[in-house]
């Protein structure tokens, strides 16, 4: 009786013996059962069956691959030396694990070989050629509206975002990301670009966009309103608003089908703190995964300050989104990054088959298999960098109605004044306002802090008010030690020792005048002013608390600031001033810096 699996066999071999393209290893193989009748084996029938149409692709690239399959090559071709690189001239085939290459493995070899060329063992793209691109730096200084000067860092970033096209710029914390990738969008000539980032930097996006380009050029996506434009910028959140992950077996009503983000067909698009998507499983994360599908942009860049070697489960999806080649096989990935291996466990009462991916292995080999496409600054590594960096952070109010309802009560108290009343009147009367306004606030500080944590930094917290320190020590509990004016003496020295000598405790959360001054807390890299004091002596005191004799790295300074609010009216007074930013306090007035506060209100 005649098996399919016959029938199978026959129909590709009567297929292979009228074949008439050039692949030269089906060729070899057509020759092979014409002159001795050979039974071809099942991995030859389905490369035949895979690639018996596919058309040559010439490629002439020269690529890095890892020492291990060097050696391999070396044993095999009985080379001189491991190749390091090899030129690949063109692509005849390919599997799912390999590709089938011609090429060569030194630079004067004169004959051609034909080879298999695993995924894994790839540590650049096959098809991509990086050139050295050159940029005019002094144009965007020119039209840098804040004055700026770049740094290096940024330069090189710029170029390597450019030039690698789909990559992941890894600079810590500080060292501008945002306004990095924003220079390479706008040097691409792109018409379409995509900006995805947590809520709490949307703002920030639009006005480092808006520092080179008009208004009308950027949009930020809100609610379920989809108004694109140059720049189009959208959270994480709501991206589910635009974009329906259609589930199998499940029916839907073809008008609730959102497909607003793929129609857009973005040329670039950038993943701001791309750790949010680590989880492919997540909606976030098919809905991130089909909309690079569809649109393939030219250029895709991720941003994150935390460096990949850190946990190799969680960038597995990140490395698989730019396709880098070692991320192309997951198990293999799992096996050999993260000491991943197979248990047998219950599950609902089954015995099921289940990976355990949590572990760390071969960082040393997976740094190199991704330094082409990594790049990783820390703040240490860059010498042109200042020892200490202040960045406001502007955020978007959520509750506007509520700060309108306590500024409106404001107004009306000081209309019925007569715009009289003396200054520490209007003091008391604001309280209500920048008390609401800081623990409005804290979610946002503890984002900030909360991904300091995650790249290894201690994290120092002030506040003004004893309910936003009270919300910060119910969020970090034991993680934090917590010091304000009723703190006495001995508590906190012991504070300030548990905070410096003991690496469980990761965040330091003061009242400003408790804690501003006196204190040496040089453990910290991060600082962050969750509410700002009136006197601009008090900020710089409480930022100097880790920028101080005994600290050997840079330190950061975050002012989260709500956009649009006293919060920004209160920030551009003082810098004004120039009472904040790289200058020492000297003979102010700073009942009148008040005044002018209450005037601008």
């Amino acid at each position: 009786m005649i098996q399919a699996e016959d029938i199978k066999i026959k129909k590709i071999t009567d297929k292979l013996l009228l074949y008439s393209g050039f692949n030269p290893y089906i060729i070899y193989l057509k020759k092979k059962v014409n002159s001795s009748n050979h039974q071809l084996t099942k991995t030859q029938l389905e490369y035949i069956s895979k690639n018996y149409d596919r058309d040559i692709v010439k490629i002439n690239n020269i690529v890095g691959i890892t020492s291990f399959f060097g050696n391999e090559l070396q044993k095999e071709y009985n080379l001189k030396k491991v190749p390091e690189k090899i030129m690949v001239e063109s692509v005849i085939g390919e599997s799912d694990k390999a590709y089938h290459v011609l090429g060569k493995f030194y630079k004067n070899q004169e004959d051609i070989k034909l080879f298999w060329l695993p995924k894994t063992q790839l540590i650049d793209d096959l098809y991509t050629k990086y050139d050295d691109v050159t940029i005019d730096f002094d144009k965007y200084e020119e039209m840098d509206k804040l004055g700026r000067k770049y740094f290096d860092h940024q330069k090189e970033g710029v170029k390597f975002l450019l030039d690698r096209k789909k990559c992941i710029l890894a600079l810590d914390m500080g060292l501008a990301k945002t306004a990095t990738s924003v220079m390479a969008a706008l040097e691409t000539g792109a018409k379409r670009i995509l900006v995805v980032c947590p809520s709490s930097l949307k703002i920030n996006w639009q006005r480092e966009i808006e520092i080179y380009t008009e208004p009308e050029d950027v949009s930020i996506i809100r609610g379920s309103n989809w108004e694109p434009a140059k720049f189009t910028i959208i959270n994480y959140d709501i991206l589910k608003n635009f974009h329906t992950v259609l589930q199998k077996g499940k029916e839907y009503n073809p008008k609730r089908i959102s497909r607003e983000l793929i129609n857009e067909n973005f040329d670039v698009i950038i993943l701001d703190e791309s750790h949010y998507i680590k989880n492919s499983k997540s909606n976030r994360g098919k809905i991130i995964q089909e909309i690079v599908k569809e649109c393939n942009p030219k250029y895709m860049w991720l941003l994150t300050g935390t460096p990949i070697a850190n946990r190799p489960s969680d960038y597995y999806n990140l490395l698989n989104l730019i396709k880098v080649p070692i991320a192309s096989d997951w198990s293999y990935y799992i096996r050999r990054y993260c000491g991943g291996r197979q248990i047998k466990t219950k599950i609902k009462g089954v015995l099921r088959t289940i990976w355990l991916s949590d572990g760390a292995s071969n960082l040393v080999e997976l740094s190199e298999r991704t330094k082409n496409t990594i790049l990783r600054r820390k703040k240490e590594d860059v010498l042109d960098l200042p020892e200490k960096i202040i960045e406001p952070i502007y955020l978007e109010l959520e509750n506007r109605v509520k700060y309108d309802e306590v500024f409106d009560k404001y107004l009306e108290w000081r209309k019925l004044q007569g715009k009289g009343g003396n200054v520490v009147k209007h003091l008391v009367e604001l309280v209500l306002l920048r008390k609401f306004i800081a623990i409005e606030k804290v979610k946002h500080s503890i984002e900030i802090a909360e991904n300091a944590i995650e790249n290894g930094k201690k994290v120092l917290i002030f506040t003004n008010f004893r309910e936003e320190l009270e919300c910060f020590k119910e969020h970090f509990g034991k993680l934090g030690v917590y010091l304000d004016g009723s703190t006495r003496e001995k508590d906190r020295q012991k504070a300030v020792d548990n905070f410096q000598n003991d690496e469980k405790v990761k965040v330091f959360v003061g009242q400003i005048k408790a804690a501003g001054v006196g204190l040496t807390l040089t453990k910290a890299e991060v600082v962050i002013i969750n509410s700002l004091d009136w006197v601009p002596g008090n900020l710089e005191q409480a930022e100097d608390r880790a920028y101080r004799i005994g600290q050997l790295k840079n330190v950061i300074v975050y002012y989260p600031l709500f956009d649009d609010t006293v919060d920004t009216l209160v920030w551009g007074v003082l810098k004004n001033k120039k009472t904040i930013i790289n200058t020492i306090i000297g003979d102010i007035d700073d009942e009148n810096i008040i005044e002018n506060i209450i005037e601008d209100l």
